[in-house]
């Protein structure tokens, strides 16, 4: 029931996902322009040329009709194939920097050996640019050494309500000539500060035959290369050196294209990439610390949210307002908590430094609209005026697979507010809907932690609940009616189940909730007809979320001569969620899944049960499955638990997720006989 809702009413599913997408992005290479926010992980930020290098395309074949056969079979699906994607990565040291610049630059040319397996097709890429990146010399040369004419359209980017103010993207397109034509496509991305330059990834938007990421670094700059997903990959790295520049390659040989997929994990979470980590650099001598540490991000953090500029003052009479009468600590938190919830709409907000600067909490209070960072400033000098001792707190979503062992910007995404309390620690989501105090979203279980502590700071972890957080409980009575079963059934949702629910009927228009909430509780089956629903409090927090309504479903009777054939589960979870082998990301549950349903069901004077079905009980330590039905003489007890633990399907794991769902099949595709 709660994947039909997510697919009717939570159309946005992916914006909670991604709440506060201010995923930090490095360098785009040949990205569709949809997959950009998966891919990279840096934050945007207004293009000026910083500096010019000239980079001419090595020569190198260009005619590979003898290897479009090849390439259709290794890649049956693309038009366009990568021969060879390299990325040289370049450190340079500003020596006559003014005061406030970074030292430390970076520079990034890519070139790309584009062949079409197709006659005449046009390519085109998104190339992203902000203040502190900017794009130069993108060139395009054909097989004959000619140079392609580029259409360029590039203006600001924005995605859906999510705004990205002073980020732009230019999108080049240029035509290919006939198939095994090769072209030559390059330019480069210069970074005036090296701390912006963070992820490399080996998947981009069409495959490539030889995926090449060079790193030249030259003995100024200590670099750490942090490696993730490598396992299995099938990555090759060799280490040189020339001089004084240490060459450090990374190879990955027919590397498959990305591809996003429904459900798909965020792409840092299965695609192997590297993080560049500046440690330090030399300068006459003199070592001087980048982001070595956590210590060095914190204090990078710290001096950034410095000057804030709050005047808590104009939050007074509010604060007042909402606390007053509450008696106890946790009341007074909460209104608060609950009333930026309410009533400060996220809107993402990015504008050079203050993607990483919170807006001022008197702003976002008159506002109306701040991003996570507003909100959680919000929250802080609002709780700090209530007498609390509340903190500003940097978090990576489940989105990404970092700790703080990792001192980058890439790190985390998201900021949230914490308060601490008679020892105990609250982490409050200001973008999270109906959300209670000391509950958490599955984005942020489990996930580490950054508090702010005057020149120190604190690491902690959010708690993680168990799948019966999640717990739907399902009760029905039912009769047979004919060639119908008619009944009543009540619902009662808990966890995340509870609050997707919530937010789907707060989003629908006043007008459409009763034809929303019926087709909600039909769960697209035609067959049910739906009446009397009692409607909860969809406000409130604190308890479970109960839904009661009459039923009648059509379709599930069978009778044969003196025999009737029952089906008494028409829900039948999960039963279509196998994988086949075209499938090339792995799976995400939107969170972790108890279901529970007990139905009972009334057998007609004059019959008797001639036959139920056995009872079924698979358990994995990810996932289980339980179904008995009972019969007394008068009643037939259908009893069914689902439990889900992890939220994420690995590919690896398809073939028994798929036994799995076989053997569910055959549980639920068995039928009830009642008998004259």
């Amino acid at each position: 029931m709660l994947s039909s809702l997510a697919t009717t009413l939570f159309p946005f599913k992916n914006f909670f996902q991604f709440c506060d997408n201010e995923e930090k992005f490095n360098t785009l290479g040949s990205k569709q322009i949809r997959e950009f926010m998966k891919l990279h992980l840096i934050r945007p930020i207004l293009f000026f040329s910083l500096l010019v290098i000239s980079f001419c395309p090595a020569k190198a074949q260009m005619d590979y009709a003898d290897k479009v056969s090849s390439l259709k079979n290794e890649f049956p699906k693309e038009d366009v194939v990568a021969y060879q994607h390299k990325e040289v990565v370049n450190f340079l040291l500003n020596k006559d920097a003014a005061p406030g610049d970074s030292k430390v630059k970076a520079v990034v040319t890519t070139e790309v050996t584009l062949v079409p397996v197709k006659d005449y097709v046009k390519y085109e890429d998104g190339l992203f640019y902000n203040q502190e990146m900017s794009v130069d010399n993108v060139k395009a040369v054909n097989s004959k050494g000619k140079d392609i004419s580029i259409q360029r359209q590039c203006g600001s980017y924005s995605r859906d309500d999510i705004f990205f103010d002073d980020t732009k993207l230019c999108v080049v397109r240029f035509p290919l000539e006939e198939k095994g034509k090769g072209c030559n496509y390059s330019y480069k991305e210069s970074y005036n500060d090296v701390k912006y330059l963070t992820s490399f990834y080996f998947n981009n938007s069409i495959p490539a035959v030889d995926e090449i990421i060079e790193f030249d670094i030259p003995e100024w700059i200590e670099i750490d290369l942090r490696e993730f997903n490598f396992q299995g990959a099938g990555i090759e790295k060799t280490t040189s050196k020339e001089n004084d520049i240490t060459k450090i390659v990374f190879h990955l040989k027919n590397a498959s294209a990305y591809e996003e997929e429904e459900h798909s994990p965020n792409h840092a979470l299965s695609y192997p990439h590297l993080i560049c980590v500046s440690k330090s650099y030399t300068e006459n001598g003199q070592r001087k610390v980048l982001f070595e540490s956590v210590k060095d991000l914190y204090g990078w953090y710290r001096t950034v949210c410095d000057s804030i500029g709050n005047q808590p003052a104009e939050l007074k009479q509010k604060v007042t307002e909402l606390t007053n009468g509450k008696k106890t600590d946790a009341e007074k938190i909460e209104a608060i908590f609950y009333w930026v919830q309410d009533n400060i709409r996220y809107i993402a907000f990015e504008n050079g430094i203050m993607g990483f600067r919170p807006d001022a909490a008197q702003n976002v209070f008159r506002k109306k609209f701040g991003d996570c960072k507003g909100k959680a400033n919000l929250l802080k000098e609002m709780l700090r005026l209530a007498g609390y001792d509340a903190r500003l707190t940097w978090i990576g979503t489940s989105d990404l697979p970092y700790d703080y062992s990792l001192p980058s910007l890439s790190v985390d995404n998201h900021m949230i507010c914490t308060v601490i309390l008679d020892g105990k620690k609250y982490f409050l989501d200001g973008t999270e809907e109906y959300i209670a105090l000391n509950d958490y979203a599955q984005r942020l279980q489990g996930k580490q932690v950054l508090i702010e502590d005057g020149n120190n700071y604190i690491l902690d972890r959010i708690p993680v609940f168990p799948a019966e957080r999640n717990k739907i409980r399902e009760q029905t009575r039912m009769s047979i009616d004919g060639d119908s079963l008619k009944g009543n059934r009540t619902v009662e949702y808990n966890g995340e189940a509870k609050i997707y629910t919530q937010m789907a009927y707060s989003s629908t228009r006043t007008e459409n909730k009763t034809e929303a909430l019926t087709a909600f509780l039909k769960d697209d089956n035609n067959n049910i007809e739906v009446s009397n629903i009692k409607t909860p409090d969809f406000t409130d927090r604190q308890k479970p979320l109960k839904i009661s309504y009459d039923f009648k479903a059509d379709n599930e009777v069978t009778r044969a001569g003196n025999e009737i054939y029952v089906v008494m589960d028409w829900g039948k979870e999960f039963s279509s969620l196998e994988f086949d082998g075209d499938r090339k990301n792995d799976y995400e549950f939107d969170h972790k899944c108890f279901i529970t349903t007990q139905t009972e069901l009334a057998i007609p004077d004059g019959y008797k049960a001639d036959y139920v079905p056995a009872s079924f009980k698979k358990v994995f330590p990810d996932y289980s499955f339980e179904g008995s039905y009972l019969s007394n003489g008068k009643t037939i007890t259908y009893s069914k638990t689902i439990i889900i633990n992890k939220p994420i399907i690995r590919k690896s794991e398809f073939a028994d997720w798929n036994n799995f769902i076989k053997e569910i099949n055959k549980f639920y595709n068995d039928q009830v006989v009642l008998k004259k």
